[in-house]
């Protein structure tokens, strides 16, 4: 059987959206893994998920170290400990690449160093085939440029410096983009960071786009597609994750408020409800508009309870990155898996130039930017009790597999 070495930060059982990526992209390939690994805190929901699966006795671990104290982000203090475990991750990889003969190498850019140590196996053994996945831009990162980022203080700066260089500098693409096959999760993520690059058309023609996908046989994703659906008045908005640089929600702010003026009982047809973190810019804004009764902000919750969330949600909401005029937005928020799986109405904040955008068109969703627009999204959501009963098809892992040749 062919053998490939898997140099990806943390794994399953750690529960993140590259360590499942990573996992389900490459569970249904005829192949051996050796399991480079950086430890982390073990989803015990997952656990349970992986000790029925039959895929995952084909994996195997070798753990190097802790994966928080590796990847220093914005814990300056942890850079001593942090620079001596990345450079034992790289020893460690080329230490399994002498030991082993492996058919493959495959790397991801979460976290960066992971190329990194890949290009170390590939110069030392150029005949392994290397797939380097990439899961967000690193190279000009819009991101690291967030006009937000110059409001914060001075040691704030030097930490967000500090972290996003050791966990995703510009190097680690640079190192990445020398593999044989490239890994992309939408057609917009590729078209951004191979711009970023000489030959961006050589690079995109040994590219893969292999999408976020679920699978089937997994309880934690069934229970989402057998969900029952749940009425409630007033309606049930909900968003679950971080509003914060480039995911901005001005313009909808901006249409609570127009809808709030034009409807002072709003409160009555629908609430929407944030959790986990949120600017303080925006609730201060939420709070001069008086927005407090329909937009309401609740903590972050863990994997599990976010589920439920969902589940019990009349309509899911999902906040984009924002990027005004540019020709590609290549962020895509993994929740939107869930949030397909569920078929419930969706109202996505953003433009048109963004792969969210396209998904939701595909799917008969709202998307929309403009006050204006989300005012008419809204208005119309709230007498939306459709079903939404497209096929999952194309949302299904064994659908989307590794092409190994």
């Amino acid at each position: 059987m062919k053998r490939m070495l898997v140099i990806a930060g943390a794994f399953v059982p750690v529960n993140d959206t590259v360590t499942l990526l990573t996992y389900k992209r490459l569970k249904h390939l005829d192949c051996e893994f050796d399991v480079l690994l950086l430890t982390g805190k073990t989803d015990t929901s997952l656990e349970e998920e992986l000790k029925k699966d039959p895929d995952y006795k084909k994996f195997h671990f070798y753990p190097v170290a802790d994966y928080d104290s590796t990847i220093s982000i914005a814990k300056p203090w942890r850079l001593p400990l942090s620079l001596i475990n990345l450079n034992k991750y790289k020893r460690a990889a080329l230490r399994l690449a002498q030991k082993n003969r492996y058919d493959y190498l495959y790397t991801s850019s979460v976290p960066g160093i992971s190329h990194s140590a890949g290009l170390l196996v590939k110069k030392h053994f150029p005949e392994i085939k290397w797939f380097a996945s990439f899961s967000d831009p690193i190279k000009n990162s819009p991101y690291k440029n967030d006009p937000y980022l110059a409001k914060r203080n001075p040691v704030y700066r030097l930490m967000f410096s500090v972290g996003s260089e050791l966990y995703m500098g510009e190097r680690y693409e640079n190192d990445g983009i020398l593999a044989d096959k490239l890994i992309f999760i939408c057609e917009e993520e590729r078209d951004y960071i191979v711009s970023q690059h000489d030959d961006p058309e050589g690079l995109k023609e040994k590219s893969l786009i292999l999408p976020l996908v679920y699978e089937k046989d997994w309880s934690m994703y069934r229970q989402m597609v057998e969900s029952e659906r749940h009425e409630h008045t007033p309606r049930r908005a909900v968003h679950l994750g971080r509003l914060y640089g480039l995911r901005r929600i001005d313009t909808f702010i901006e249409a609570l408020r127009e809808l709030k003026q034009e409807d002072p009982e709003l409160k009555n047809r629908i609430i929407f409800e944030q959790y986990s973190e949120i600017q303080k810019e925006d609730v201060e804004k939420i709070r001069e508009y008086g927005l407090e009764d329909v937009f309401r902000i609740y903590p972050k919750v863990n994997y599990q309870k976010a589920v439920e969330i969902m589940k019990n949600a009349d309509i899911l909401l999902l906040f984009d990155t924002i990027m005004d005029g540019a020709p590609v937005q290549p962020y895509l928020p993994s929740k939107i898996l869930e949030y397909l799986l569920l078929r419930k109405p969706i109202l996505g904040i953003c433009q048109d130039n963004s792969p969210s955008y396209r998904i939701l068109k595909r799917y008969g969703h709202r998307a929309a930017y403009a006050p204006s627009e989300i005012r008419e999204s809204v208005s119309a959501i709230v007498q939306d009790h459709s079903v939404y009963d497209y096929p999952l098809d194309d949302l299904d892992s064994e659908n989307h597999l590794l092409d190994l040749s």
